[in-house]
């Protein structure tokens, strides 16, 4: 008899426009889900009907979960959120940053959080919501090969497409390549 396979605890912060739809096909895949509201509730009321838990604060968020994703509108709300969540961190949890962010600040971030044992992993989108709905999405990740090795199944969940670019900062960097372009 083989033991089951334990999942991680997933915590999810930005459940927006691409986020919902990201979160969405993590908790119907079988990962328990924590979420936490911004100023829109019905996807958290979506998310939660789906199985997800919601928590009432970022530090809650972040003592739930072994792996969080972020989808925000930038570095400094990613900063700000990081910082929220510092104090519940776990020591092991692996964050993954897929806003359009700045690489400096992910490699700042990322140094900081390493002092605390806590992994950090950029993996910017390509393509739409209507994508993330899907778990067609189109997925740049910068992280070590051992953090790629244990985000990327729950990655998966929501992404056609997974390109490890490289190291941190790496996935940010492609990104804004490609808006350039």
């Amino acid at each position: 008899m083989t033991n089951p396979v334990t999942l991680p605890n997933v915590g999810f912060v930005g459940i927006g426009l691409m986020g919902q739809g990201m979160a969405k096909n993590i908790v119907e895949k079988g990962y328990p889900l924590t979420v936490i509201a911004h100023r829109n509730r019905a996807p958290v009321e979506d998310l939660v009907s789906r199985g997800a838990i919601e928590a009432t604060s970022l530090e809650s968020l972040a003592a739930a979960s072994d792996v969080i994703f972020l989808c925000l509108t930038g570095s400094d709300e990613v900063a700000d959120v990081v910082t929220k969540m510092k104090p519940g961190l776990k020591h092991g949890c692996v964050i993954v940053d897929c806003s359009t962010s700045a690489p400096g600040v992910t490699e700042k971030l990322a140094a900081e959080l390493a002092e605390i044992g806590v992994s950090y992993a950029d993996a910017p989108l390509g393509r739409t919501p209507k994508e993330a709905w899907a778990g067609t999405l189109d997925c740049m990740v910068g992280a070590d090969q051992d953090v790629f090795d244990r985000i990327q199944p729950v990655i998966a969940t929501w992404a056609g497409k997974i390109v490890h670019i490289g190291g941190v900062g790496d996935g940010h960097r492609m990104k804004l390549i490609n808006n350039f372009i």
